[in-house]
């Protein structure tokens, strides 16, 4: 409830318990932040089962069984993960260089023990580069959710001002509340200039850069290995310049 305030010592009870898999946990939860987030600002209905029919139990248990009769059926046992950090740094170090200018050094030496994690921060980089948003979008939505991080619980439960502009007003309120977005908020996307494809990768652009926010933070990682302008973990909004922002391949 505290995003703002997470640091690597959160992990540290758990490892306690799974040693360096607490990495591996931090990785699952953070990317399930990262889909549920989209769902919220894009209000995807989490059941296949319309609303309205919801309310008759019988139904609603047929959905249920039939999910789990079809999850049973899937092959979900884990596979041994076979890429070693120096080669997931390798295969990172041109993605890195190509979205932030920077040779990945030993900046990622905290995720030695599990480099899945390196790996999944190249796919979410390679990603980005396929995004319909151009670089300066990009770097006003990772100031935005920077700055609107919750630091105290009465910042997810209360009603804030937000930003005039509909992009800025859009990650505020997804990095707040992200189940609080209306119709009106997408109208002033489309108004802006955005339309379908656009407000999908706003949403994405938002969730990443949540996800990112509180990855950083557990592992230790620099912030500006991910944000388009880098930007010190926590602090105030930071200001993009020419040199800081790429220009993105559309």
């Amino acid at each position: 409830m505290e995003p703002a305030r997470l640091e690597p010592g959160d992990l540290d009870a758990l490892r306690l318990l799974v040693g360096d898999g607490a990495l591996d946990y931090a990785l699952v939860a953070t990317m399930f932040h990262f889909i549920n987030r989209i769902a919220d600002l894009l209000h995807v209905d989490p059941e296949v089962l319309p609303e309205r029919l919801r309310r008759f139990e019988p139904l609603r248990r047929i959905m249920v069984r039939g999910a789990s009769l079809l999850m049973r059926r899937m092959d979900l046992a884990t596979r041994p993960y076979t890429m070693t950090y120096e080669e997931a740094v390798t295969a990172l170090a041109p993605v890195l260089e190509r979205a932030s200018g920077r040779a990945p050094r030993d900046a990622f030496v905290p995720l030695r023990a599990r480099p899945k994690v390196i790996e999944a921060l190249r796919l979410r980089l390679e990603e980005r580069t396929r995004s319909s948003l151009d670089a300066d979008t990009l770097a006003r939505i990772h100031r935005t959710v920077e700055s609107a991080l919750p630091t105290r619980r009465e910042e997810t439960e209360g009603f804030d001002p937000r930003p005039a502009d509909p992009v800025e007003a859009f990650a505020f309120v997804g990095t707040r509340y992200a189940y609080r977005t209306t119709e009106d908020m997408i109208a002033a996307l489309r108004g802006a200039g955005f339309e379908d494809l656009g407000i999908l990768d706003l949403a994405i652009a938002i969730s990443d850069a949540n996800q990112w926010a509180r990855v950083h933070r557990l592992t230790g990682l620099a912030p500006g290995l991910f944000y388009v302008a880098g930007a010190p973990g926590g602090a105030a909004p930071y200001a993009a310049t020419s040199a800081d922002v790429p220009r993105w391949r559309r």
